[in-house]
């Protein structure tokens, strides 16, 4: 059954999914052991509290990096001997991760990073396919305040529920439109991703798409059959969200895809409801949200710097957005959905191979180990 909403759906912005959440009920849960966590990461000097996590829990440890140089300075890092360590090309996985969203003209602005991200969570989701695990956790390197205990709490959930998130609101996770909107004295919430997430590998059959708000997208048929949870909140390290006005811009198209089909959980609509005049309104709403945004931080007291920097963000998003057209968000929709169906089609005809060694060799991973590069 679909997750109930009672949100005023009419407003131009839902500062809040939190009703589209299943909330777990008190009776005693089976347990459910971690097979591995899965650490997407650009910063090797950021990654003992995920291998001191993965050593109290006793599970796998996988760091994929984007560099040979990166993961080499994990492998350095001190009790780091024990874990998995790989770097993510561009071109790897090409057999498994060819999308027709990697090419879509609607992803042309996007930053690296946002490939980067989803290249490297997909690449996870395939590892643990491939080494026949059940229950694997997604954390970034800035994460903080996560135990142990917290972690076993929620693979207990695993199984009852497709994943099981955190709510990162201390540092809040969220896209800096929504950063703006905050500063500007709204109560902007946030949502659940793959900053911090286990997923029941069987039962997750989807992607991650490479855009912004990749990991809303992966987990929208979980959110939408409330088959998604949330287990505690957890905090980030701060950062400057308006320190580069591009980091706005790329993160438009993907923040006006997530926010639009969601609104249509709210609505209690299907995806195929969103049209080309669905997407119309939607960027009439998008554009409405940046306007008003900005005119109530003109008229704000503060920090001149911070509210000046927010300013120039808004503007960046907006110009972005002032070139994306329903007719391209009706087809990244299609695409998407077509490259759900062809990961679908892939996932059963994966080896079963037991090793994450073995498993990297099959995707072509390099292996990286202290002396010697495959």
């Amino acid at each position: 059954m679909s997750p109930q909403s009672s949100i005023q759906v009419d407003s131009f912005h839902i500062e809040s999914h939190a009703s589209l959440l299943h909330r777990p009920s008190g009776a005693e849960l089976p347990s459910r052991a971690l097979d591995a966590i899965v650490v997407p990461t650009i910063r090797p000097d950021s990654l003992q509290p995920a291998i001191d996590l993965a050593r109290e829990i006793g599970c796998e440890l996988v760091v994929l990096c984007t560099t040979e140089e990166q993961a080499r300075q994990a492998l350095s890092l001190e009790r780091a001997s024990s874990i998995f360590v790989s770097y993510v090309p561009p071109a790897i996985g090409d057999s498994q991760l060819n999308f027709l969203t990697s090419v879509h003209q609607g992803i042309k602005s996007e930053t690296s990073c946002h490939v980067d991200i989803a290249r490297k969570r997909n690449i996870g989701l395939l590892l643990a396919r491939i080494c026949g695990w059940h229950t694997v956790m997604y954390l970034d390197d800035d994460i903080r305040n996560l135990t142990a205990s917290a972690v076993t709490s929620a693979a207990a959930l695993i199984g009852r529920f497709r994943a099981v998130g955190f709510q990162i609101d201390c540092y809040p996770d969220n896209s800096v439109v929504c950063h703006a909107h905050r500063l500007a004295g709204a109560s902007q919430s946030v949502f659940p991703g793959g900053s911090a997430l286990l997923v029941d590998v069987p039962r997750c059959d989807s992607f991650f798409p490479p855009i912004y708000n990749e990991d809303w997208l992966f987990l929208f048929e979980a959110v939408q059959n409330g088959l998604l949870t949330v287990a505690g909140k957890l905090a980030q390290l701060d950062y400057l969200p308006f320190r580069h006005p591009e980091r706005a811009a790329s993160e438009e198209f993907g923040d006006l895809i997530a926010e639009g089909i969601y609104r249509l959980i709210h609505e209690r609509a299907s995806v195929t409801d969103a049209t080309a005049d669905y997407w119309r309104a939607a960027l009439g709403r998008r554009a409405r949200l940046i306007d008003d945004i900005a005119a109530r931080l003109l008229h704000m007291d503060g920090s001149q710097l911070v509210i000046g920097s927010a300013l120039t963000s808004l503007a960046a998003a907006r110009e972005r957005l002032e070139a994306i057209t329903p007719r391209t968000c009706v087809s990244f929709i299609r695409a998407w959905h077509s490259d759900q169906a062809t990961w679908r089609e892939r996932l059963p005809n994966l080896p079963m191979l037991g090793g994450v060694r073995d498993a990297a060799k099959f995707l072509d991973l390099p292996i990286i180990d202290a002396q010697v590069t495959r």
